[in-house]
């Protein structure tokens, strides 16, 4: 069945942005920022790490399409991840 997809369009990029969320119980903190987009496609970098200070060097990170960022930001939030401002 088909679904009506979010508009990506309305999620403006910051200039040099990030996003970073926190989820207590996994004592985890993933950063979300804009990366070097290419001819065809804007990607973000996803940085995941373990929290502690300082934060040091994150335990994985992954590039993906910036619109499977934004679903993934709403999604964790969605699920109990907390939205944090730095």
């Amino acid at each position: 069945m088909w679904q009506q997809q979010p508009n990506y369009i309305q999620h403006k990029e910051k200039p040099q942005g990030e996003g970073w969320l926190l989820h207590r119980a996994e004592q985890l903190v993933i950063r979300i920022k804009p990366d070097r987009p290419t001819q065809h496609a804007q990607f973000v970098l996803v940085s995941t790490f373990r929290l502690q200070t300082p934060l040091g060097k994150p335990i994985r990170e992954q590039r993906m399409l910036r619109h499977l960022g934004i679903e993934m930001w709403l999604k964790l939030q969605t699920i109990g991840w907390e939205r944090l401002n730095r």
